[in-house]
This record gives structure tokens, C-alpha cells and sequence, in this order.
């Protein structure tokens, strides 16, 4: 059990509840006490029964006679169950009526809103409100939003569909366009109804919470792309609409409901608003949940056949239909269709990842390498390349495989420039390795210019010990940052040339660069210089600086710094 106390009639049989009412009425009730917090007892008929309650919601009962062992609901827990929801009520009215005694004796101090709603009568709130709805259309949105379903006498869907078509023509301009501010107000009544779909999924109303969410998706779809710079905000709403079907599902109502939902998602998941916006796709995910049976599954399959020669026909992704595909016949059991729906269309990326996962996880590493290697040479787009290289490359080092690590490192260091994948490719390699070097540092210099791509090259020299070419390459790239990223490389055999290259780029720098930042560069690169042990340098070059820029106040205070 778990359901509110205060909807016994949606979740108690007729008969137990009308016995039970019996029961109350001819005084057969008797010696009901709460035992223990939220655990009440009472005899019934000479029956002992007992429930538990947390704080309004019944969790538990149980029952002596033979009945409630064998159907788990009888007459006397209905009978209890009754009698506490009026014990409980009588016990709150009780604490409203001594509440409102008390503030009644109290003399206000402040008008608030609370002081005013204790003294207006129920009759004079009621009139005010259906005034004020009259004469101020939000608040009138805003009121049907919140109570609408309290309303009977109404289908419940046409409650939900009419308020949403009030608020969508509320909000909408002359040329059918939703202003940013009309989006902000469609959004406050679909988060109320977002909030009213989840609690009536808690308290197990599940027709009515259907209801909600479909209204959501058939009336707020169609204007999806009118609604200007809130676009994503308002398909989150329709989003979650799913998202609450699919969690009704999982709760296991009637299979009347379950049908009505099959039913639904099959009639409606064709129109264009739907496709044009990627929702059909979310119908298809819940008529998947829903298969129970082949027939269902192979109305999906057709339904997916259909709906793909259309995308076909609109030019648009196939991927997203071909995996519903592969799921549907998975769950069916099909698994050679599975198996050759998948071969034929691996040149899809969204399908080639699928199947490496499906391989991936029944441990077919052979299939995981050998689907990956067929991507590269399908020519994936670079996202997806980079991901089948990084994983060629962790398989090669799982099985130790040095020629194939150093392969896909090498790739992946051309890719990112990282660092890491140079150690690997290194340590892998083979009598070749020189060559490699050379290979790589053709491909990087043949690149346009860029500050990454200069670092790594110059990395390079410094990490295969080419002094020679990384100070020439220093000297012709004439960059401070450069220099402090490998200057210190160089500090031993190429002392005097390098002396020279950081006196001239630092007194050009000087030259074309004023104020605090660049004396703050300034004292960056000669504390630089103490570090790597060039102290000499940098004593020579503050000293310099002292004398050339004397009017400079900003390097004097920084060179102060430095000394400090």
C-alpha cells in the first residue's frame, strides 16, 4: 500500500468501502487509538485491524480475518481507514477553527495577506477572485492552470487541451510569433502542469497524468518554433511530457491505459510538426517501452519503415530511426535482422558506435577493433575518427601490441598536439623512430602558423635532444613565450646566442608596449630567467632597463619587485 488517505475511493474496491461505511454508521467501530506514532489500531466487528500512516498517506494495513488474508482489503480495514480519515479531519478542522480563534482575539499589527484572507468570508474571496479573473487575463491563465484539475463534468484531456490553447493565443502576437515575455508566461503554466502530472503519477492517478502530458505535446509542439530565444527552454517542457510517460509505464497501470497509450502514440507520432522538430522520434521511444507482445513489435518495426522512407524523402538523418530500429528487433528477439540491419548501415556514425558498444559489452573485442578499423576507413567525421583511434589505441596497449600503440599514438599526437601521446609513440617505437620524428615534424611545420602547433614542434627538438634546430627555430620564431617554455633546453650549449635573442626580443618588446601589464611581462620573463640559472642575464637586463627607462614608474616598481 501507498496511496493518500484522502483518496481511499481510488484505491479500496466498492464493495469493501461500502460495507465498511456500514460499519461506521451501525457503531461497529470501536476503541480507535494511535498505538504508536502514525500506527493506529481499531476492533471491527470483534476483528482487530491496524494501519500506518506517514503523515497523510496510508503505507501499510493489515487485518485478523480470513478475508484480508485472502484478498489483502475486507470491510474492516475500509471500516478503519474511514473512521481514521474522519478522525484526522475532525482533528485538523479543530486546529484551523482554534487558529483562527486566536488571530481573530489578536489585534493585527500589519496588513498582510494572510490577515486579509482570515477576515474575508468565503463568499466575498469567491467574488473577488472570479472579478479579478475576469479583468486580468494572467491571472486567469494562471488560476485554471493551478486548479483545472479539480474540475469535473469536463473530459479531463479537453480541460488541459482548452487551457493550453488559452495560453497559447494569450501569448501570441499578430504574426503567430511568442515574444520572449509570452514564453516566460507559457512556461510558468507548463511547469504547473509539469508539477501536477508528477504528483498525480505519486497518488497513482495515472489516466489523468496521461492526460496532461499528451495535451502538452499536441498543443505546445506545433508552436515550438515560434517561441523566440526560448525555444530549448519550451521543448524541455515537452521533454519532460515524455519523460513522465515513460515513467508511468514503468509503474504498470491498466492495460486499458497501457493500450490507449500505444493507441495514441500510433495515431499521432506522423504529423509534420512532430518530425520537424525530432518529437516523433520521442513517440517511437515510448511505443518501445510499450511492446508486450510481437504484434506490437512489428507495428513499431512497419511504423519505422514508414517513417524513414520519409526522412528519406526530407532529407533528414536516418541514424536516430535505424537504432530505434535495432532496439526494436533486439527486444524482439531478431537478432540476425539486428545483426544485418546494423552491417549494412555502419556508415553511419551514430550506427557504428552502436555496435561497437554492443560488442563492447558482450566482450567481442575482436568486433570492437575490427568495426572501429572499418569507421577510419569510412571516413568518419572528426569527432567520431578521434574516438575510434582513441580506442584502437587502448586496445593495442591492453594486448601489447607496440607497432599498432605506436601507430595510433603518433595519430593522436598529430590530432592534439598533447604531449602524452609523444611519450607513448616513443616508447613503443622501433628502429624507425628518427624517421617518425622527422615525419611528424613535416606534417607540423607544413601546418599554418599557430601557437600550439609552434610549442609542439619545438617540443619536439628539445625532446629528442635537436638543439641545433630548436635554437634556430627559436631565433626564427622571435617569441618571448617560446622562450620560456624551452629556453632552458638551450642554456647550456647555446648560452651566448640565446643571451642575445632574449636581450633583443625583450627590448623590442619594451619598445612597442606601455603601462603596468607589460612591466608586469617584464618581470615575468627575468624571474624566469633566475630560475633556469641564468641569474647573470637577468641582473645585466634589469640593470639595463634601470638606466634606459628611467620615466617608466610602473618597470621601476616592478624591477623593485623583483630584486625584492
Amino acid at each position: 500500500m501507498n496511496f493518500p488517505l484522502q483518496k481511499l475511493e481510488s484505491h479500496i474496491d466498492e464493495t469493501s468501502l461500502a460495507e465498511g461505511e456500514a460499519l461506521i454508521e451501525a457503531g461497529a467501530v470501536g476503541h480507535l487509538s494511535e498505538l504508536e506514532k502514525h500506527l493506529w489500531l481499531a476492533v471491527v466487528e470483534g476483528w482487530e485491524a491496524e494501519v500506518q500512516v506517514s503523515p497523510s498517506r496510508v503505507l501499510a494495513g493489515a487485518c485478523e480475518c480470513p478475508r484480508f488474508r485472502a484478498q489483502g482489503m475486507c470491510e474492516h480495514l475500509a471500516a478503519l481507514l474511514l473512521a481514521l480519515r474522519r478522525r484526522l479531519q475532525d482533528r485538523q478542522e479543530e486546529r484551523r477553527q482554534e487558529q483562527h480563534q486566536k488571530k481573530a482575539q489578536e489585534r493585527p499589527r500589519k496588513l498582510t495577506t494572510g490577515i486579509v484572507l482570515d477576515h474575508v468570508s468565503k463568499e466575498e474571496l469567491i467574488d473577488f477572485v472570479r472579478e479579478f479573473a475576469r479583468t486580468n487575463r494572467n491571472f486567469a491563465i494562471a488560476l485554471k492552470a493551478r486548479f483545472a484539475s479539480a474540475v469535473s463534468g469536463i473530459e479531463s484531456k479537453d480541460k488541459y487541451l482548452q487551457l493550453l490553447d488559452s495560453t497559447i493565443n494569450a501569448v501570441r502576437k499578430a504574426d503567430r510569433t511568442i515574444t520572449l515575455r509570452g514564453s516566460q508566461k507559457l512556461a510558468s503554466v507548463l511547469d504547473e502542469l509539469q508539477q501536477q502530472t508528477i504528483q498525480a503519477i505519486d497518488e497513482a492517478d495515472y489516466t489523468e497524468a496521461a492526460h496532461i502530458a499528451q495535451s502538452i505535446i499536441e498543443k505546445v509542439a506545433p508552436v515550438l518554433k515560434k517561441a523566440k530565444g526560448r525555444e530549448e527552454d519550451i521543448r524541455a517542457y515537452i521533454d519532460k511530457a515524455f519523460d513522465n510517460l515513460l515513467r508511468l509505464v514503468g509503474r504498470r497501470p491498466a492495460p486499458s491505459l497501457l493500450n490507449e497509450l500505444r493507441d495514441y502514440s500510433l495515431g499521432e507520432y506522423g504529423k509534420l510538426a512532430y518530425r520537424t522538430s525530432g518529437i516523433d522520434q520521442s513517440f517511437f521511444r515510448l511505443l518501445l517501452l510499450l511492446c508486450q507482445e510481437p504484434v506490437h513489435e512489428q507495428e513499431l518495426l512497419d511504423a519505422l519503415e514508414g517513417q524513414k522512407e520519409k526522412y528519406q524523402a526530407e532529407s533528414r538523418p536516418l541514424a536516430p530511426l535505424l537504432l530505434l530500429q535495432l532496439n526494436t528487433l533486439e527486444k524482439a528477439g531478431r537478432a540476425t535482422e539486428a545483426r544485418q540491419l546494423m552491417e549494412y548501415n555502419l556508415s553511419q556514425p551514430d550506427v557504428l558506435q552502436y555496435a561497437i558498444e554492443q560488442a563492447r559489452s558482450r566482450g567481442q573485442i575482436p568486433r570492437v577493433k575490427a568495426l572501429a578499423i572499418t569507421g577510419l576507413k569510412l571516413g568518419m567525421p572528426a569527432g567520431v575518427k578521434s574516438g575510434l583511434e582513441e580506442m584502437l589505441l587502448q586496445l593495442a596497449e591492453a594486448e601489447q601490441d607496440l607497432p599498432e600503440v605506436n601507430r595510433y599514438a603518433i595519430g593522436r599526437f598529430l590530432d592534439t598536439l598533447e604531449f602524452s601521446y609523444f611519450g607513448k609513440a616513443r616508447s613503443a617505437a622501433g628502429s624507425g623512430w628518427a624517421e617518425q620524428v622527422d615525419d611528424m615534424l613535416k606534417q607540423l611545420l607544413s601546418q599554418p602558423y599557430s601557437a600550439r602547433g609552434r610549442n609542439a614542434i619545438a617540443r619536439i627538438y628539445a625532446a629528442e635532444n635537436r638543439l641545433e634546430n630548436l635554437m634556430a627555430y627559436v631565433e626564427q620564431a622571435g617569441s618571448l613565450d617560446l622562450l620560456q617554455l624551452v629556453g632552458q633546453h638551450l642554456l647550456e650549449t647555446f648560452r651566448e646566442r640565446l643571451f642575445y635573442l632574449y636581450r633583443r626580443l625583450l627590448a623590442d618588446y619594451l619598445k612597442n608596449h606601455l603601462g603596468r601589464k607589460a612591466s608586469q611581462r617584464i618581470r615575468e620573463v627575468l624571474t624566469h630567467l633566475y630560475e633556469i640559472g641564468a641569474e647573470t642575464l637577468a641582473e645585466e637586463l634589469a640593470e639595463e632597463f634601470r638606466s634606459r627607462y628611467p620615466e617608466r614608474h610602473s618597470l621601476m616598481e616592478e624591477l623593485e619587485l623583483l630584486n625584492g
